[in-house]
């Protein structure tokens, strides 16, 4: 186990869950306000979807381009973008955070139920993003909501895709994916390459839960909007800083520390990324 820890503020919060919170600022520069708030915090990686100046998700680069702007100017915490999105967006609309200023991004190694719907991640469209990352020496995070999909990622190392060392978000407790089950966490960590890294992200409010959990497996942890923007049970969480500091606390209960940024990116051997890629 690695004392060092990667920390992932997830702020992007689905526009289903922020009707519920009257008021809240989605503006690239509240967005990047969160963020730097986070990285004070302990967080080392910021997880962020492509949005418009009102949260909403769009395929228009201009408010992420801003938001990431206003983050660097203040801090140099590594920057994710998703390549999540609804199943009507074409493979190339779903990754168009790949042309901005990011390190990392977010890849999805299957499909999966999703509520009542399916959440399509084609092998065609898999191999795209792949393809696209390595292209662009971007590095992959990959979202395992079942346990095919960790084979799915190791197929995409064997055919140059993917490098080590791996990183994998552990999506637990989706209604018609994998449950969230103490459980279930140790056998997905089971099945990683030695020299893998993971997190988890858990719904339903067990996101601390997890967590923890995971900090005692020798894993790493995500807290933010995205995943449970609750403190508590009907008690909002004033920030996304509040639950980055929440879980660093536990984690240096247990003897482990927030690795800068830097050490981050050496753990997870980016190249780091200063100018927007060719887009």
């Amino acid at each position: 186990m690695t004392a060092d820890l990667l920390v992932m503020v997830a702020p992007s919060i689905p526009p289903y869950m922020a009707r519920n919170l009257p008021g809240l600022d989605l503006s690239p520069r509240a967005i990047a306000q969160e963020v730097v708030r986070a990285h004070h915090a302990g967080a080392n990686i910021a997880h962020l979807h492509v949005w418009d100046e009102r949260g909403n998700p769009t395929t228009d680069l201009s408010a992420f381009r801003e938001t990431i702007r206003l983050i660097r100017e203040q801090c140099d915490i590594i920057i994710e973008g998703s390549t999540g999105g609804i199943n009507s967006l074409s493979a190339a609309e779903r990754c168009v955070s790949l042309q901005a200023d990011v390190e990392m991004a977010s890849l999805n190694p299957g499909s999966v139920n999703y509520d009542a719907g399916v959440y399509i991640n084609s092998p065609d469209d898999i191999r795209y993003w792949a393809a696209e990352m390595k292209q662009r020496g971007i590095k992959a995070d990959n979202a395992v909501f079942e346990p095919g999909m960790i084979a799915n990622t190791l197929a995409l190392v064997e055919h140059n895709l993917l490098t080590h060392p791996l990183l994998f978000t552990f999506v637990l407790g989706q209604h018609g994916a994998l449950p969230a089950t103490p459980k279930n966490l140790f056998f997905l960590s089971e099945l990683l390459p030695a020299d893998a890294f993971f997190m988890t992200a858990a719904h339903d409010g067990q996101d601390f839960r997890f967590n923890v959990l995971s900090l005692t497996l020798g894993g790493h942890v995500r807290a933010g909007f995205e995943d449970n923007p609750y403190f508590q049970d009907g008690e909002p969480a004033v920030s996304n800083a509040q639950l980055i500091e929440r879980v660093v606390a536990a984690a240096r209960q247990l003897g482990r520390e927030p690795a800068s940024p830097q050490r981050a990116r050496e753990m997870l051997r980016l190249r780091a990324c200063s100018v927007e890629n060719p887009g």
